[in-house]
């Protein structure tokens, strides 16, 4: 009796230990552990295999009906294979229609400009902030290429460019310079607003409104657009979208001069997933900026 006590109190320790033994063993050296593990599958696959029966009978796979013969269900694969590019052809209709609307709306923005509008895809982003863009060779791309999308949505300019990408930091990145703008006061545009802003590092600008006449009243409203209007940037960027107003605020000390608060179209320029190049074709002789 003390003897069997003995064996009971020392047969777990014993188990660990020899546990903790063969973990550190080569995998080589554990082969004959193999035996084992067959002889386990050999006394658990008839028990098993009659479970997985009856789980198949109460519970059918739904892949095709079982009734259905071989034709059909092959007239059925090639149905569903039909069915899957007819989708994928009127998602890319709807992609290509998307890109000519967009490739009109920009040509119409500087009708008297050549502009060549190419879409290329975001691949990340470097530092957190500048999109970095997959170029491959483009005719014409360079440092100051105006960057856009969704047509007039202004993003950026190119930073740098190489052989396969080109950088592009955002106008509501915090590193980025300020911007001249114009509030559109009025649905034709004639009447505006000039507009100072700078990055506010939450993916929106803010700046100062000048009125336009000491006279004149502002009525400057959220909702309103704010577009590009900016003597360093190209001529083919004039007039380009920054954003709409979000808030109207007042500045105790100018109260001639009231805050805004401008919005991109996007919530976020950072995760555009592509963009629009416009790359001028002809020389850009605006004053300012690079074409």
């Amino acid at each position: 009796m003390h003897q069997q006590s003995l064996i009971v109190r020392w047969s777990m320790p014993i188990t660990i230990g020899l546990l903790v033994i063969l973990s550190f063993l080569p995998a080589n050296w554990l082969r004959w552990t193999d035996w084992f593990s067959a002889q386990v599958q050999v006394a658990i696959v008839p028990i098993t295999h009659p479970l997985t029966i009856v789980v198949d009978t109460i519970v059918p796979a739904r892949i095709s009906d079982p009734a259905a013969s071989e034709r059909e269900r092959a007239l059925l694969n090639e149905l569903e294979r039909a069915k899957v590019e007819l989708l994928q052809s009127r998602e890319e209709n709807a992609r290509l229609s998307r890109m000519i609307d967009q490739y009109a709306r920009g040509a119409d923005l500087t009708p008297n400009l050549q502009v060549k509008q190419l879409t290329r895809p975001r691949v990340g982003n470097l530092a957190g902030d500048i999109l970095l863009i997959r170029t491959s060779n483009i005719e014409g791309l360079d440092q100051g290429t105006v960057v856009v999308t969704d047509a007039i949505q202004l993003i950026g300019r190119v930073s740098r460019v190489d052989r396969r990408t080109a950088q592009v930091l955002p106008i509501t990145a915090p590193g980025a310079q300020p911007i001249m703008g114009a509030v559109l006061l009025s649905a034709d545009g004639k009447q505006r607003a000039r507009c100072f802003l700078r990055p506010t590092g939450n993916g929106t600008l803010r700046g100062e409104v000048a009125r336009p006449a000491l006279d004149e009243e502002l009525n400057i409203t959220v909702g309103q657009e704010v577009r590009l209007l900016d003597s360093q940037w190209p001529t083919s960027a004039q007039m380009l979208l920054i954003g709409t107003i979000e808030k109207v605020e007042s500045d105790p000390e100018q109260p001639l001069r009231p805050q805004i608060v401008v919005s991109p179209t996007f919530d976020d320029l950072r995760r555009i997933p592509e963009v629009v190049l416009r790359i001028p074709d002809t020389e850009d002789t605006g004053s300012g900026g690079r074409p």
